[in-house]
């Protein structure tokens, strides 16, 4: 199935143009991207091996789950549907903190932190996206962040920064 994205300006605001999923983006013209960090306790999260068949940093660790919002749907939505897809994991509203919009590039990324226990053996791979899953603590990922195995994003040392303070605020 061909997926659509809506096109945003700078501030979000949708220009109601849809392109086909992967089309060039003029200048000022942006979509839509979710990032989801599952925190499965203190200082610990999912995160996956993006497969090796992915255009984008195939073969590469990453968050929990990230992808395109497509046409209609909000970014929320979107993190459902995604971690639905790739991880099999359905996700609870009530612990899905949007954490930080970020603009870079041609995207606008909606970073995501949900406070879930989840087991591995609960979580079903799909394996065109995701090669591989694991529970590791924030050192671990920075340590792979060093040895170049997991991506790096600008805004990781602050979110692992604030993110437990959140969760005890939201207590």
């Amino acid at each position: 199935m061909t997926e659509y994205w809506d096109i945003y300006n700078k501030n979000g605001k949708k220009k109601y143009k849809v392109v086909k999923k992967g089309s060039p983006l003029l200048s000022g013209e942006y979509h839509i991207i979710v990032e989801g960090w599952i925190r499965t306790g203190k200082e610990t999260y999912l995160i996956q091996k993006r497969s090796k068949r992915k255009k984008s940093f195939g073969g590469m660790w990453y968050c929990s789950v990230g992808g395109s919002v497509i046409s209609g749907e909000e970014p929320i939505d979107g993190l459902l549907r995604e971690t639905k897809e790739e991880l099999g994991i359905d996700l609870d509203r009530d612990k899905i903190y949007l954490k930080r919009i970020i603009r870079e590039n041609s995207g606008i990324f909606y970073i995501y932190l949900i406070d879930m226990n989840v087991n591995l053996e609960d979580v079903k791979l799909q394996e065109e996206e995701v090669e591989d899953a694991k529970i590791a603590s924030v050192d671990e990922i920075f340590r792979m962040i060093d040895e170049g195995i997991l991506l790096n994003l600008s805004y990781y040392r602050d979110f692992f920064n604030s993110a437990e303070k959140l969760i005890e605020a939201k207590k």
